[in-house]
């Protein structure tokens, strides 16, 4: 069917903005409760502990040290702004420590402050030009900055300094990914899972890759992700997604199912359900459902809204799929293929 909108594949951050988004409204009361006491048995611990370093800061003002925990339980608190005021002042008691600017500049990453975590980071390098997280951190930043060979050459001091460093080997493979460098990137990443076998992002990173080659072997770093996270919307999702790509609709099902059951929050997996149900089982009443279960999420997901008019349509209930096309088109009347629905279903 042309006239239905695809399936979504948005890619990794709008999926986990999305359901994190929508788990937050989709929890049961009971549930919500609870979690509001442990929250607010949390807060109360971290407002004791700033408390608890407070007072000690009374009785010795003069050790930069307290003044660096408070800012770090600050950070927890995610009170950047008194946290980076309490690092300032350690540094005005030493100025020397490497930690203390490290933390600084983790602190302004936290802000989004790039350009003050570079010059923060590139400070505590000067102090201790073997500071492996000062150095990772850099590399982080510089990535973002999008000064690539800076960022690389960052990240290799810090494996001239220890090899065995998963984290340094990630960022190479991002790095390389960024530059279009599918080869070097996958074997980056591929470092990063021999030296650490749980780590799960690697995993998924290599899947991505794969999966954009078409290849097969996507499928066992995909499941690999799975052994270590089960739980994983987003490894869910993206199984999905090859299994689609590749045609295998009953085994792309599967993995949309074990996704909206492990996160029902998930509305790409509804949505993605909902396309399956409507173009190859031509299921038009479970696909409603699914398109209903995305909207309950996303109101304006106006995709979800057009195709449930398709739905209607299929069905022969030619009026109620005209006044879906409607709808679709009051919200945005640029909708070309909502407007064709208008046409198609004029009493």
């Amino acid at each position: 069917m042309d006239r239905v909108m695809p399936y979504r594949s948005l890619g990794i951050l709008l999926l986990m903005l999305a359901m994190h988004a929508f788990q937050a409204c989709s929890e049961q009361s009971g549930e919500g409760e609870a979690r509001a006491v442990d929250s607010g048995r949390q807060s109360s611990e971290e407002g004791n502990r700033v408390e608890r370093i407070t007072s000690k800061i009374l009785e010795k003002p003069n050790n930069p040290n307290l003044y660096i925990s408070r800012a770090l339980a600050y950070a927890d608190e995610q009170k950047y702004n008194l946290a980076l005021r309490d690092v300032d002042r350690a540094l005005s008691i030493d100025s020397t420590v490497s930690f203390f600017y490290a933390t600084k500049g983790e602190l302004y990453f936290l802000t989004r402050d790039l350009r003050s975590a570079r010059l923060s980071l590139e400070r505590a390098i000067e102090y201790d030009d073997e500071n492996i997280e000062a150095l990772l951190k850099l590399g982080e930043v510089l990535f973002l900055l999008r000064r690539y060979p800076e960022s690389i050459s960052r990240i290799d001091d810090a494996l001239r300094i220890k090899q065995r460093l998963p984290k340094a080997y990630f960022l190479k493979g991002y790095i390389f990914k960024e530059l279009g460098d599918t080869t070097r990137s996958i074997s980056s990443f591929q470092t990063a899972t021999e030296v650490d076998p749980e780590y799960f992002e690697a995993f998924m990173e290599l899947g991505h890759l794969y999966a954009y080659r078409k290849d097969p072997i996507a499928l066992e770093y995909l499941n690999t992700a799975l052994e270590i996270n089960p739980k994983s919307a987003e490894a869910w999702y993206q199984l999905g997604l090859f299994y689609q790509s590749q045609g295998m609709l009953d085994e792309a099902a599967d993995a949309y199912e074990s996704l909206v059951r492990e996160d029902p929050g998930s509305f790409l997996g509804y949505y993605n359900l909902g396309y399956l149900y409507l173009t190859e089982t031509e299921r038009y009443d479970i696909a409603l459902a699914y398109f209903d279960s995305v909207l309950a999420v996303q109101p304006a997901a106006l995709d979800a809204l057009y195709n449930k008019g398709v739905c209607y349509e299929e069905m022969g209930r030619t009026q109620t799929a005209h006044d879906v096309f409607r709808e679709v088109l009051s919200m945005d009347p640029q909708h070309t293929l909502a407007a064709k629905g208008v046409e198609r279903t004029l009493p």
